[in-house]
């Protein structure tokens, strides 16, 4: 142990997983200014050179000195995590039993991959050549120079002198001037030219009629009340959590914007999270009719490009809110002064591939390392969120019961499937139903169309000998895309040509079973010819942007119907919409797991919710087999309380959570 030495603890980035700890190496001398917590170095190990990550520094080791090698070489000066991050790392890696080499990569810039001793990005930055005047040559030599024989280059400096640093091609566009005439400034050292990244700046250009527009917002008391409590906390600089349990209409945005004015003014940063892509485009316009550029997104919808470029952004302090999905929560945001999980119940926060989390417990524990409130929002709670923030000291609850700008209660019908006569109705799209959408539509508004199920089918099956294609790696039945002529597997994406004949027996007498949103979507479109019918589900999804494009097309004037999965349930706000219906619910109640009731209850809740949002009165049928069921009571009297507590009564009964924790081992 030599005691002149500095040593650092790395965490050699290697696949075996049972090597979770990092290696003492020591710094050499002409290493010590660049090595600190979260840089990325190469190390000896064994016989190979590796890449490992630094997660701390000391001045002394217990190993000995002939034991410890060096470290060669610093790749990353800029460390990729701080000492509160590394914190954070290790409670993932410990908490949800994950390698922590695995964990760490969630904190490097999207596209980078660290090889040997080089940084190697799939992303090509692009460099512009900016211009701007060297005053102080320009003094010296202005008088020694013939501005009239040099008109052109009088207009460049004149241009200069007004509008500052400016990028080159916008200078010769503007003044007209030739490259002729401005390198002859450069030449003479009067302008500078210096090169700086040209930025992907991705920004939606969604505009959901009044409501976007910058305005001032006026909460009533309910609004005012939870902004006063937030801001109490804020100002204490302490960890807090707030459950907003406000009815669908209640105005939670005005409240996540009014705080997030508040952390400005505290010098400090906001991150908002969604659970769905397709609510980022109408958030982030309204975000930014408040704050302007000091707003940005951040997705997986986004090019590796724009995810990088946009990772340096927030890293350069360049914003002051991020509003994205979960993986923004890895994004190198400094000095956050609150966190806002709106949508809190929703299971797309939960990480099902690679690094396992879930997005609501690891915001928790950032806050509680940070010591900032933590914001979280819904209409219809989680049943463990609620009832830990009943439970738990450092937790609020803040009910809004009634919605911002209507005091028109919603119109919920329900239509029992089981008096429906087959041969007279089409059980998908009820005579009912149908009557009430052509009224709506007659009346210019617009109306949604919601059914849990992608696809045109749920299975084929052959007529002549019974078999049901499946997917060979999972062993469930293929679903049937009409758009595309293929057999899909919802569970891992594998997928076939459909032929219309039995691979078995060679019949076509085969029979699609079952209705998705395509099959739908085809029988409105026979029954609404001149009516724009658009879908919104993950199979129309995958192209950037297509969020708002398909949104821009549902808000524009005029009638206009869409149809699509849960990513229409939520966060929707627009304020044609008149009418909701829910075509079949009964295969969701179905399923075999203890979360189906709270599910179903959210899903039907919150689509139900984007109807009646404003003046104009919103209607709501429910198409179900069961019209009986709690659950669908429970909707009907709009009572979320009588449902948690029926619940959590059964939950209680059967050990689930609250009550439990359960381990899901794959």
């Amino acid at each position: 142990m030599d005691n002149n030495n500095k040593y650092a603890q790395v965490y050699v980035d290697i696949k075996a997983l049972n090597i979770n700890h990092p290696f003492d190496y020591r710094i050499p001398l002409d290493l010590y200014p660049d090595v600190s917590t979260g840089v990325t170095v190469n190390v000896p190990f064994k016989n190979r050179i590796e890449v490992g990550y630094v997660v701390n520094t000391k001045d002394k080791s217990e190993l000995k000195c002939k034991e410890i090698k060096d470290i060669i070489k610093v790749i990353d000066k800029k460390p990729i995590f701080d000492s509160r991050k590394l914190e954070l790392i290790n409670w993932i890696s410990q908490y949800y039993i994950q390698p922590l080499g695995s964990v760490i990569k969630l904190f490097i810039p999207p596209g980078v991959r660290y090889k040997k001793s080089t940084i190697r990005t799939g992303v090509k930055l692009r460099f512009r050549d900016y211009l701007f005047l060297n005053k102080d040559n320009y003094h010296k030599l202005k008088d020694k120079i013939n501005w009239e024989r040099n008109r052109s280059q009088k207009r460049i400096v004149d241009y200069l002198l007004l509008h500052g640093e400016v990028l080159k091609e916008k200078l010769i566009k503007d003044t007209g001037c030739s490259y002729a005439s401005l390198n002859a400034l450069i030449n003479k050292n009067v302008v500078s030219a210096i090169k700086k990244r040209h930025k992907r700046d991705f920004r939606y250009d969604y505009i959901a009629g009044k409501k976007t527009g910058k305005s001032k917002i006026i909460l009533n008391p309910y609004q005012k009340a939870a902004l006063s409590s937030i801001e109490s906390i804020l100002s204490r600089n302490v960890f807090y959590k707030f459950l907003i349990e406000g009815v669908t209409g209640s105005g939670k945005t005005d409240i996540y914007i009014a705080a997030c004015r508040k952390v400005l003014e505290n010098k400090k940063k906001a991150l908002i999270l969604t659970p769905e892509i397709s609510l980022i485009p109408q958030l982030a316009s309204r975000f930014e009719s408040e704050f302007g550029l000091k707003v940005c997104v951040y997705h997986s919808n986004m090019n590796e490009g724009e995810r990088y470029e946009r990772w340096l952004d927030i890293r350069e302090n360049k914003f002051d809110i991020i509003i994205g999905t979960r993986s923004s929560i890895f994004t190198p945001i400094d000095n956050l002064g609150i966190i806002i999980l709106d949508e809190e119940h929703d299971p797309s926060y939960k990480e099902g591939t690679g690094v396992r989390y879930n997005t609501q417990e690891v915001v928790i524990k950032m806050g509680e390392i940070l010591d900032i409130p933590v914001v979280l929002g819904s209409a219809t709670p989680s049943i463990v969120t609620r009832y830990r923030a009943e439970k738990e000291k450092d937790s609020t609850i803040i009910k809004i019961p009634v919605r911002a700008q209507t005091t028109s209660p919603l119109q919920i019908s329900v239509i029992d499937l089981k008096k429906i006569d087959y041969q007279k109705e089409d059980v998908t799209i009820t005579g009912k139903l149908f009557t009430a959408i052509k009224s709506e539509l007659e009346k210019n508004n617009k109306v949604i169309i919601f059914l849990n199920r992608r696809g045109y089918s749920n299975f084929v099956i052959c007529n002549k000998c019974g078999s049901i294609p499946k997917c060979p790696a999972c062993d469930l039945s293929y679903n049937y895309h009409n758009d595309t002529k293929k057999l899909l597997c919802h569970h891992c994406g594998r997928e076939k040509k459909y032929t219309g004949k039995c691979d078995i027996c060679g019949s076509d007498n085969v029979f699609l079973y079952g209705t998705g949103v395509q099959k739908v979507q085809l029988k409105l479109q026979e029954r609404f010819k001149n009516v724009p019918i658009i879908r919104m589900d993950s199979d129309v999804t995958v192209k950037k942007k297509s969020h708002q494009e398909i949104l821009k097309r549902f808000i524009s004037p005029g009638a206009s119907i869409l149809i699509g999965t849960q990513m229409i349930a939520k966060g929707l706000d627009i304020e044609d919409v008149t009418l909701v219906g829910v075509i079949n619910c009964d295969s969701m109640l179905g399923l075999p797991d203890y979360h189906m009731n709270e599910r179903v209850y959210q899903l039907i809740t919150q689509v139900a919710g984007r109807a009646g949002r404003r003046m104009k009165k919103g209607k709501v049928i429910i198409q179900t087999y069961n019209p009986e069921c709690r659950i669908i009571k429970d909707i009907l009297e709009n009572n979320y309380e009588l449902f948690y507590e029926c619940e959590l009564k059964n939950r209680k009964e059967l050990d689930y959570p609250p009550f439990s924790n359960l381990i899901n081992i794959i």
